[in-house]
């Protein structure tokens, strides 16, 4: 759901060396729903990110993005699950018409793709970033294949195995 949001929230309040039960209090939440939004098992509104970003002193943008990126993300799968579960030969049969409504449409997988595509990556999160370390990481990272990136998870989960395991 929001897992990268999540992660993102919980990185900055412990680099502000902040509590979850303070950024509860302070957000007029309780602290099991922040729990919640960290795990990502829930996606907080629109007005509990803007509550977020506040106390955290971070660009509601940022978190913003983090999110919608997430959504289409989420959105896409669904859709190529859909996909995989119809044979070739129904999904030529399947179209989108007035009469039937929207079934398997690979238009909306289409469309969906360019969206998650065009929409802001780990670069324009990185902008936030205000360590300029971090933020060259970060963006070198959004360039990296999923093989690279595994190879740079080894590495990271060798010098600070505590972080991969929360």
């Amino acid at each position: 759901m929001g897992l990268a949001l999540g992660q993102y929230i919980k990185s900055v309040r412990k680099a502000s060396k902040m509590s979850a039960a303070k950024l509860s209090t302070d957000a007029g939440i309780s602290k099991s729903y922040l729990d919640y939004i960290e795990s990502g098992a829930r996606e907080p509104q629109p007005e509990i990110l803007a509550k977020l970003a506040a106390i955290l002193d971070v660009e509601l943008d940022a978190l913003l993005e983090i999110q919608k990126k997430e959504k289409l993300e989420s959105a896409l799968n669904k859709l190529r699950a859909e996909k995989a579960t119809v044979g070739d030969s129904e999904l030529r049969a399947v179209e989108r018409t007035a009469d039937n409504g929207l079934t398997v449409d690979k238009k909306a997988l289409a469309m969906t793709q360019k969206a998650f595509d065009d929409a802001s990556n780990a670069a324009r999160v990185a902008d936030y970033i205000e360590n300029p370390n971090l933020r060259a990481i970060v963006k070198a990272g959004a360039r990296l294949s999923n093989e690279d990136l595994e190879k740079l998870k080894k590495v990271m989960e060798s010098l600070y195995p505590d972080e991969f395991t929360k």
